[in-house]
């Protein structure tokens, strides 16, 4: 049963044009922080409103993690003993220079994708946090996870692991992550949270005797514990990443990205560069171009923030044991 309803979602839910306006939609960009600004760190994935907030000010190596969830993909979360975040990518420079996110399921397709990181952020449908790389990378460090990202980018999602995860034969387990789940290096197909550290191994930023992408949730990158008793003694980040912290577009709001206006909608903000994705050669994602810009509303923005919503018991592993 488990394992069929993983074979329908990967197959099923994911828009019908992994290249359509669905997937790629207008957006505003705010001129004045076009990656937007980060509150203070957040214990869990409650969605609040913590000041001060502060203009992200993203560099390679960053892990954003991400939550755009339903009611079915919440039931195979729950399924697998896990919970929000559902989903990541990690910021790395473009080949142009401009910094970029990869992401193995971008916006619930079964593609990878390396897309300008301003983009992303301004038109992800959902939560988002990101984890600021703590020591900058080297220019060698930083070449390492940008030839990995081109390398990665535009194949196909890893369908076959992910199922995997649903069924007996996953590496994610009490005993078994300590021999199983361990670098492919140099694989094609990759799930989320196996991409994020895949790529930072090629960069050197993490340790490859005890990293298991094959066996890490997003949810484990989030917190630097899991429910999985190996990864809660070796969380892959701790120590070299920040605490999480929720992403706005816009200091005083504390919204899904579905509920931010997109063009052609009025934009409550200030000053932003109004972008729409232009179609590229058969089979490549669109390029987002600036097509205009406008002045936003002049007068100061108002808090918006949804109701606090229950964090639920899988959204938030416990301590399985006492650090030192």
């Amino acid at each position: 049963m488990v394992p069929t309803l993983a074979v329908v979602g990967v197959l099923v839910f994911p828009g019908a044009d992994p290249l359509g306006p669905q997937k790629y939609p207008p957006a505003y960009i705010p001129r004045e922080a076009p990656f937007g600004y980060l509150y203070a760190p957040c214990a869990d994935v409650q969605l609040a409103v913590r000041w001060p907030a502060t203009a992200y000010q993203p560099k390679a190596g960053d892990v954003v993690l991400m939550s755009d969830t339903n009611a079915f993909w919440t039931l195979l979360y729950r399924l697998a003993l896990t919970g929000k975040p559902g989903h990541g990518g990690i910021v790395a420079t473009m080949p142009d220079g401009r910094l970029g996110l990869l992401e193995a399921g971008y916006d619930g397709t079964l593609w990878t994708r390396f897309t300008p990181l301003d983009y992303k952020l301004n038109t992800y449908p959902g939560s988002i946090w990101v984890r600021e790389r703590l020591t900058p990378l080297t220019p060698q460090q930083e070449a390492r996870l940008t030839a990995f990202a081109v390398a990665a980018a535009d194949q196909r999602y890893a369908v076959g692991k992910f199922i995997l995860q649903a069924t007996q034969l996953t590496p994610r387990g009490p005993l078994r992550t300590a021999y199983f789940g361990r670098p492919m290096r140099h694989e094609h197909r990759y799930t989320c949270a196996e991409i994020i550290l895949e790529a930072l191994l090629e960069a050197g930023l993490v340790d490859g005797r005890t990293v298991r992408p094959g066996a890490t949730y997003p949810q484990d990158l989030f917190y630097d514990r899991s429910r999985n008793p190996y990864i809660d003694r070796h969380p892959p980040l701790a120590g070299g990443w920040g605490q999480p912290r929720q992403w706005t577009p816009v200091p005083g709001w504390s919204v899904r990205g579905k509920f931010v206006p997109k063009p052609p909608l009025p934009w409550p903000g200030g000053p932003a560069d109004v972008v729409y994705p232009i179609p590229r050669a058969a089979h490549q994602p669109p390029t987002p171009v600036v097509v205009g810009q406008v002045a936003g509303e002049l007068r100061p923005i108002a808090l918006i923030e949804h109701k606090p919503q229950r964090v639920g018991w899988l959204d938030r592993p416990p301590l399985l044991r006492r650090r030192r």
